[in-house]
This record gives C-alpha cells, sequence and structure tokens, in this order.
C-alpha cells in the first residue's frame, strides 16, 4: 500500500478520538472545572441559607429573653378571646340557618359579636403597648396584617348591621356574613399566634 494511503487511513482513524476528548466534543463526561460552578453555587445557597437560619434563632433567642410572664398572661387573655368571638360567630350561624328564628334573638347575637370583638382588640391593644421597641419592631408586618383582618371583620359586621335593620331580615345572608367573620377570625387567630411564636408567648 502506498504511504500517502497509509497516511490517511491513520488520519481517518485519529480523527474521532481527538474530537472526543475536546470540551464539548460529545464526550462521555464533563472535566471538573465544568462542574466546579454548579457546586460551588450549591454551596453559597446552603451557606446563605444556613446563615439567615442561625441569624433567625439569635433573634428569638433574644426576644425569648425579653418576653415577660406579664405579657404571656396578657397574651393567653387576648387569644382566649378570640376563640370566644368564633364560637359565637358559629352560633350565629346555627341561629340564622335555623327553620325559625326571630329577629331579636339575632340581634342579641349580633350584639355579644360586637362586644367580644372590642373585649379582643382591647385586650390585644394592652399586648402591644406593653412591647418593648425591639419585639414591637419584630412582629411589625404581622401587626399590620392583623389590622387588615380586622377592617374585613368590622366590614362584615357593618353588613349584618344593615341587613338586622331591614323590617324583614334574610336569614340567608346573614348566616352567610357569620360564615364570613368566622372564616376571618380563624385567620386573625393564626396570625396572632405567629405574633406569639415570634415573641415566645406562646405556652409550648
Amino acid at each position: 500500500m502506498k504511504p500517502l494511503t497509509l497516511a490517511l487511513l491513520a488520519l481517518l482513524f485519529v480523527t474521532p478520538a481527538l474530537t472526543a476528548q475536546r470540551p464539548g466534543g460529545g464526550g462521555a463526561s464533563q472535566s471538573p472545572r465544568q462542574q466546579r460552578p454548579s457546586t460551588q453555587s450549591q454551596s453559597q445557597s446552603q451557606y446563605r441559607q444556613g446563615t439567615v437560619t442561625a441569624a433567625k434563632q439569635q433573634q428569638r433567642d433574644r426576644l425569648r429573653t425579653q418576653a415577660t410572664t406579664q405579657q404571656r398572661q396578657q397574651y393567653q387573655s387576648a387569644e382566649q378571646s378570640m376563640q370566644q368571638l368564633r364560637t359565637q360567630t358559629r352560633d350565629m350561624v346555627r341561629t340564622a340557618s335555623a327553620s325559625t328564628v326571630s329577629t331579636n334573638q339575632l340581634q342579641q347575637q349580633r350584639d355579644q359579636i360586637r362586644e367580644q370583638l372590642r373585649t379582643m382588640q382591647q385586650q390585644r391593644e394592652a399586648v402591644m403597648q406593653g412591647l418593648n421597641n425591639d419585639q414591637r419592631t419584630a412582629v411589625e408586618q404581622r401587626t399590620r396584617t392583623m389590622q387588615q383582618t380586622q377592617q374585613r371583620i368590622e366590614t362584615h359586621l357593618r353588613n349584618m348591621d344593615q341587613e338586622l335593620a331591614n323590617s324583614s331580615p334574610n336569614t340567608q345572608r346573614l348566616a352567610e356574613q357569620a360564615r364570613i367573620v368566622e372564616r376571618e377570625s380563624a385567620q386573625y387567630q393564626q396570625q396572632y399566634r405567629l405574633v406569639g411564636d415570634d415573641l415566645s408567648l406562646r405556652n409550648q
């Protein structure tokens, strides 16, 4: 066989092997240098998450030492009022859903709900006023969320007032408004519990 032919055959066999070894040339695996950025990114993300978690735990520990017995007692009283508010709204749902019900009975239950809401607000405000600046700052966002929920509760209570002002109130609409108040009250209570968790005021 001629030397030129041999050289061409050798080139045909060597070229695929070289291509397979080049970066991005279809090799079975990437080089360690190519894998390093992904691994480094994961390590940085885990480090940041660990740092955030450690910072939150340090804040929790600091706030726990600031919580007083009086604050915890005030917190528990307000949460009990929230639970009572939910119980009263459920009672009104049952009353309004009954086959026969008097407007006077519905008005009495509405008044009880309003009074319970007022008590709950006063107790919650007492808790917030007793917080120091550090504690108040820690739950500032949650407090704003609770105020928005409270405004929705008051809106639905005004809707109940308007319905009960009619000569023949629609009991189905009253029952629906009471359900919404109970649902919003449950959300309000959950938000309040998160405040208690942040400040270590809840019974563990």
